[in-house]
């Protein structure tokens, strides 16, 4: 059966999720300097701790998408988006795994 949207924010799920993957296909094709760069430029952060990449890669994917009230977080699948009940995983290039898990700059 399908669930019928409950609110605005769950009728914006396919342009958040459309805009986000868009954004997660142009990152996963820079490498590892240039994915540093742009995280560093766009998120204004200092990215000392996997927790703190993990928040500036995500400020770096939604950079001027309006995400109508949906929520991002990591999920061992890729980048989480949620709203009240639904939720759901999309994938990310191993790329970005590398770039939380990598060793902190001092």
């Amino acid at each position: 059966m399908a669930i019928r949207p409950h609110d605005v924010a769950d009728l914006y799920l396919a342009p958040v999720a459309l805009a986000v993957d868009a954004r997660i296909e142009d990152l996963g094709r820079l490498d590892n300097d240039q994915l540093e760069h742009k995280i560093a430029f766009l998120s204004d952060s200092q990215d000392y701790t996997p927790q703190l990449r993990e928040q500036a890669l995500i400020a770096t994917i939604t950079s001027l998408i309006n995400c109508h009230d949906w929520e991002f977080s990591w999920d061992s699948r890729g980048l989480r988006l949620t709203h009240e009940g639904h939720t759901f995983v999309l994938g990310v290039p191993a790329g970005f795994r590398e770039y939380i898990h990598g060793s902190p700059r001092t």
